[in-house]
């Protein structure tokens, strides 16, 4: 929570009842315009000096001054009318979407500063994405056994021979209609924390209060999700948040989430590729009969659908690192007086003229309390912080359910292509050719596309170095992208290779195209964390 919609300190002590909330805390320096006249800025000065260490020991214990402060809303609310409430443009008091609460399943932190859009279509993709998943790959199954028991019509593409069947298209399209239906009106009930719709932007009081209790509410968090960008790093509001939820977490066993906020966008614009790249698969005119040659025209199209892919998450991921790069570099340096904070950006004046407490001090007690000093504080960010961030920013971009939810629609084009085959009269239930298309589907999408994602990130880190002209950094990301098409070549080859295997069934011809991916996909493994422990540390 930083920048201009954040309820800082700073924002309350030069409001008109700038004070509330129970017991000591909730008190707010009360210095308006005509005060400020009266009193000189020494005098200023010496009063906030008093206050300070006061509003930082109220803050450190991490209590909470009223139980109305805990509140928590369910994730759907926070999506509702295009995600208004993390729109800066929109103003408004979201309040009444929040209720009271015993505790805080996840609090979210992120930085205002940050692309708004980015981070909200990476929580639809963290929160809706599992279970738009799960119906996106029901539907399609159910799709294909109905088109195996002749209950949906079937698509004529052209197929000439001695059994001119029909064809499929219904798992790809009911899969990607479901799945986007899904990720747009699934309503997720886990109840988070997010300022805007969590603390009152009208009541002056109530706002206070949840501000004096931001580290209480901390403390009652049962995880926390930072949606990183570059600009978290760099506000002081956020690493208060990081070391209260530190603090909060020693006696307690809370979970750190770290998610970079391009990480939905990619999500989709793979998806949406995929889709597109299926199309021609299951839709384009052929002749199967033909054998392999038939499989041309829509294998171009589908290879040109992948480069595009390719050439977006490599540019995305190449950039990313250099990003992670910078952070590095504002950990290793970092201090409370290098971060950035909208009270010191004003000059420590509201826009009524009033001064105000500078957030950057209050911050400054807390840490001493929590940890010693600042030092010790600045340490754990550079030493512990970084590891993890590094770690999860780095090792935990994709893991191995999401990138299996990004490449679903390879699975469903080959569900189809399985009940489409499934028309073939065989004399044995092992000897249809059905049987073969879905275990080569399943091989590419289980075994071959989860590596094929190990290696995407790994060339996006070892490439990220940018050249001095955007003419060398398109060229840069094209050839990076290229490197991805030797193991798809090689998958295809491999294909070719079973398919040649006339002697043995359909279903045999598969398992050694399983085999092969197996064991390709293994040294493949083996290669990247071999250069990986190489380039340790870089």
């Amino acid at each position: 929570m930083s920048g201009a919609n954040h309820p800082s300190l700073s924002n309350q002590t030069s409001e008109e009842g700038g004070g509330g909330g129970g017991g000591d805390g909730g008190g707010g320096s009360k210095l308006g315009t005509e005060d400020a006249e009266e009193i000189t800025e020494d005098e200023i000065e010496l009063r906030f000096q008093q206050m300070i260490p006061l509003v930082a020991q109220q803050i450190a214990r991490m209590e909470v001054t009223s139980p109305e402060v805990v509140r928590v809303t369910p994730v759907f609310r926070t999506f509702e009318k295009g995600a208004v409430a993390f729109r800066t443009e929109c103003t408004g008091d979201f309040y009444f979407k929040s209720e009271r609460s015993e505790k805080i399943s996840t609090f979210w932190s992120h930085s205002w500063h940050g692309g708004h859009w980015k981070k909200i279509i990476t929580l639809i993709t963290i929160y809706n994405g599992p279970a738009a998943s799960v119906l996106g790959m029901l539907s399609a199954l159910v799709m294909m056994l109905l088109f195996c028991l002749d209950l949906l019509p079937s698509l004529d593409r052209g197929r000439t021979g001695e059994y001119p069947i029909g064809y499929s298209c219904w798992s790809l399209w009911a899969g990607f209609l479901v799945t986007s239906l899904a990720m747009i009106l699934w309503r997720p009930q886990s109840r988070v924390f997010l300022d805007r719709i969590c603390i009152s932007q009208t009541d002056v009081a109530l706002k206070t209060q949840a501000i004096f209790s931001l580290a209480g509410l901390l403390k009652k968090s049962d995880s926390m999700l930072i949606l990183w960008d570059p600009s978290w790093t760099e506000r002081l509001w956020c690493l208060f948040e990081l070391a209260a939820f530190l603090q909060s977490k020693k006696d307690l066993k809370k979970e750190l989430i770290i998610r970079p906020t391009f990480l939905g966008p990619v999500h989709i614009a793979v998806f949406l590729t995929c889709v597109a790249g299926m199309i021609p698969l299951t839709m384009a005119p052929m002749d199967v009969n033909s054998g392999p040659t038939s499989l041309v025209v829509p294998s171009i199209f589908v290879c040109a659908s992948g480069f595009a892919a390719f050439y977006v998450a490599m540019s995305t991921l190449r950039r990313y690192f250099r990003d992670l790069d910078i952070m590095k570099q504002q950990l290793l340096s970092i201090s409370f007086d290098t971060a950035r904070s909208s009270c010191c950006d004003t000059n420590h004046v509201a826009e009524s003229g009033a001064p105000v407490f500078c957030d950057r001090r209050i911050v400054k007690e807390c840490v001493n309390v929590w940890f010693g000093s600042e030092e010790a504080f600045e340490n754990i960010l550079r030493s512990e912080i970084l590891a993890i961030l590094t770690h999860d920013l780095t090792e935990r971009i994709f893991s191995t359910k999401s990138s299996l939810a990004m490449f679903m629609p390879l699975m469903w084009g080959l569900m189809d292509i399985s009940a489409s085959e499934w028309q073939l009269p065989a004399k044995e239930f092992w000897q249809r050719s059905a049987l073969a298309f879905l275990l080569h589907g399943l091989s590419i999408w289980l075994v071959f596309m989860p590596m094929l994602k190990d290696v995407l990130i790994l060339v996006g880190k070892l490439t990220r170095r940018r050249p001095k002209s955007q003419c060398l950094e398109v060229m840069k990301n094209f050839l990076s992208s290229c490197t991805l098409i030797v193991p798809c070549a090689i998958v295809m080859a491999t294909y070719a290779f079973s398919f040649s295997l006339t002697t043995l069934l359909p279903i045999e011809r598969a398992a050694v195209f399983l085999g092969c991916i197996l064991c390709y996909s293994m040294v493949t493994w083996c290669l990247t964390i071999a250069i990986k422990a190489a380039l340790k540390g870089t």
